[in-house]
């Protein structure tokens, strides 16, 4: 059976560690949102839904980026990176055709940078959450065995 100064101790810990991770989690979630409120993005009216919303959000951040997947694909014909390398390949690099699929691979490269973009914003937000719920189960712990404390 823990002493009451261990238990005391582990229990002021745990409060301590949950009260950190609540801040850094909060903390985060608030800087990631700022971060994507000052770039001013809306979510363009082709999304399958939140049309017109401001992008501030994990939800609305993985929306503009699955509306900037399907733009991006659609822009280069439907090909990918490795069909259009595959197609510079077989053309004369001076032709027209070959000017086309750079601007074409051009196009994918900037919508794969700020779908990265917008994904890790949302992984940004997945993350704080997990610290801030952590660390509200620290506090619920550490605020129990308090209770456990006081009534020995």
């Amino acid at each position: 059976m823990p002493t009451a100064f261990a238990l005391r101790r582990t229990a002021g810990l745990t409060v301590a560690a949950g009260s950190l991770f609540v801040a850094v989690g909060a903390g985060a979630w608030i800087t990631v949102t700022k971060q994507l409120r000052d770039e001013k993005i809306t979510v363009p009216g082709n999304a399958p839904i939140l049309a017109g919303k401001p992008v501030q959000g994990p939800v609305t951040a993985y929306v503009e980026a699955l509306v900037i997947k399907g733009n991006a694909e659609r822009g280069a014909g439907g090909r990918t990176f490795a069909d259009i390398s595959a197609a510079l390949r077989g053309v004369d690099a001076s032709s027209d055709e070959a000017v086309e699929l750079r601007k074409q691979s051009a196009a994918l490269s900037t919508g794969a940078s700020l779908r990265t973009s917008l994904l890790t914003s949302v992984l940004a937000y997945g993350v704080s959450a997990f610290a801030g719920g952590l660390g509200a189960f620290f506090l619920i712990v550490g605020t129990q065995l308090r209770q456990v404390d006081a009534a020995g």
